[in-house]
């Protein structure tokens, strides 16, 4: 039996979300653990989205330079896995740095999995801006199964397209992410979706 069909087999009915991005299979064929066994597992709190305050005078802040909270759901588009639309995927915090690199904790999957994932963004309009992202999975004793000792699972590729708000206080678009088996190479599951952030200030 080759890699993904073990993993899809490990499956069965369900999709094992990654954080930002689907777990792949390890050398035994069995599904890495991730933020949650689908459907709904990678949900934010209730309040989760909401302002850390009344704002009654908006900032105007120009750049997505800074902290986040952020929030991922599924559009639907998901392949050969489905995952329906609506579905919540993952939330956590990201910080975009000042020198293009950003780095985001999924809130939705324990740390033994590999919950820290880095990127690198580029503005590509007036509040526009692309982001691509690494995420490296692991199953650990906190998969479903579990697998001792941990072992790595594969990369995914999150991609996202977002456009700041005119307040810059909050920022909305369009992701991908394309999860890999231990290779690198074979592509174990496509998802779509949208991601909304807010941003988490000192006030």
């Amino acid at each position: 039996m080759n890699e993904r069909a073990a993993l899809r087999r490990a499956l069965g009915g369900y999709l094992i979300v990654l954080g930002l991005g689907v777990a792949g299979a390890t050398a035994t064929g069995r599904a890495a653990a991730g933020c949650g066994m689908f459907p709904g597992h990678g949900a934010a709190p209730e309040s989760w989205m909401q302002q850390e305050k009344n704002q009654t005078h908006p900032s105007k802040r120009t750049s997505i330079v800074g902290m986040w909270k952020v929030n991922l759901v599924s559009d639907g588009t998901a392949y050969p896995m489905p995952i329906p639309a609506g579905v919540p995927l993952d939330f956590g915090t990201a910080q975009w740095h000042s020198d293009g690199t950003e780095f985001l904790i999924s809130g939705g999957r324990a740390p033994s999995t590999g919950d820290v994932c880095m990127g690198v963004w580029e503005q590509t309009g007036s509040a526009t801006y692309k982001l691509k992202h690494l995420a490296l999975a692991y199953a650990s004793s906190d998969s479903n199964p579990p697998v001792v000792p941990a072992a790595f699972a594969g990369p995914g590729v999150l991609r996202e397209t977002v456009t700041l708000s005119p307040s810059g206080e909050s920022y909305e678009g369009t992701f991908t992410i394309d999860q890999y088996a231990t290779d690198g190479v074979t592509l174990i599951e496509h998802i779509g979706g949208t991601v909304t952030g807010i941003r988490f200030t000192a006030d």
